[in-house]
């Protein structure tokens, strides 16, 4: 039989130990956190999920050049090493596929990164004058992150991530009808 204390000191090993896997693992052990925490018996408040970093009605932050050279953009935030980015491009495609005319699409992403990224966004169908570098201070909270602008960089719809079949169909059924 172990008393109160022993068990209170084998959940703080563990938590300890998870702790340096945390620092080492980065956001792989953050993933696996409230896993870890219930086995743990450690009782975790109500998850909040962050606020959208875009929204509709607000003006995108992004430099005017991204977007002022057609009355509606597409600014799909994405990179060639973004496994959620990798799920969705066959949708992606189709979706750079069918505004082909309609709206004007610029991908950004990351420096540093060039070469893989400028293959990912080719492969959408992006050519190279359509791919920008994300500068710091830019708010994307996931990748692949969608905004569709107007011509004066007001926000008409926004989406971060795209990888479930019913939320393609809403995106695609949003910015076709933003652009009739």
């Amino acid at each position: 039989m172990t008393n109160r204390s022993d068990t209170t000191l084998n959940r703080l090993s563990i938590a300890a130990s998870f702790g340096l896997v945390l620092m080492v693992g980065g956001t792989t052990g953050y993933i696996a956190w409230p896993r870890v925490s219930h086995m743990l018996g450690i009782k975790l408040a109500a998850a909040t999920s962050a606020p959208p970093a875009y929204v509709a009605g607000q003006k995108i932050d992004v430099p005017a050049a991204w977007y002022n050279a057609a009355p509606t953009t597409l600014v799909l935030f994405a990179r060639e090493s973004c496994g959620a980015c990798q799920k969705a491009q066959p949708f992606l495609k189709e979706l750079v596929s069918s505004l082909d005319g309609r709206a004007s699409v610029v991908m950004a992403h990351p420096a540093g990164t060039d070469a893989e990224d400028k293959a990912f966004a080719n492969g959408l169908g992006i050519d190279d004058a359509n791919l920008r570098v994300v500068t710091a201070g830019l708010r994307v909270n996931a990748t692949p992150t969608l905004v569709v602008v107007n011509q004066q960089g007001a926000i008409l719809a926004a989406w971060e991530g795209a990888g479930k079949a019913d939320r393609q169909a809403e995106i695609k059924a949003t910015i076709d009808s933003l652009l009739k």
